[in-house]
């Protein structure tokens, strides 16, 4: 078990690595780098539309490898957690790790929520030129798209406790 456990942290550890690490590069260089080198809004427009399709394919792989390698790694290091949750939830780790999860699936809501309610609509304003609208919606997506990528750091600090990092 030992080895599954080792092979399942690292997945679960790389993944997370991959969706917050690029989560923060797209908001701190890819997002502000399109709106300068490309100053025509349809062309930035489209230019982030093909890169966030692509990007999310690989958000997808990691978001399931996070949750199944989350799963299994409580089921196997807890199983208690799955057995017996109202016991469990009462420890400090039980509660520790309640909260994570409901970050978490906050996390997932907001993300996913942003992305489908916005995602078309953003490259057919831009195609209409309905910039002001665009506009508009954009400030929406960027605060949710914010609120994410604090969360997925909040997240992280939260998985730092469970591994015991500060005691």
């Amino acid at each position: 078990m030992t080895i599954l456990l080792i092979i399942l942290l690292f997945l679960h550890i790389m993944s997370a690595v991959f969706l917050v690490g690029s989560s923060i590069f797209v908001w701190i260089i890819i997002w502000p780098s399109s709106s300068v080198v490309l100053t025509e809004e349809k062309l930035r427009t489209r230019f982030m539309s093909v890169m966030g399709k692509k990007y999310a394919l690989y958000t997808n792989i990691s978001v399931i490898v996070l949750t199944v390698t989350g799963l299994l790694i409580v089921y196997l290091v807890y199983p208690s957690y799955f057995t017996n949750f109202s016991s469990t939830v009462r420890t400090t780790w039980g509660y520790i790790l309640t909260v994570k999860i409901v970050l978490v699936a906050l996390m997932y809501g907001i993300m996913y929520g942003n992305n489908i309610w916005h995602g078309k609509l953003i490259p057919k304003l831009a195609e209409s030129g309905k910039f002001e609208e665009l506009k508009r919606i954009r400030r929406i997506t960027h605060v949710l798209s914010f609120i994410t990528v604090f969360l997925m750091v909040v997240i992280v600090l939260v998985a730092m406790i469970l591994a015991g990092v500060f005691w």
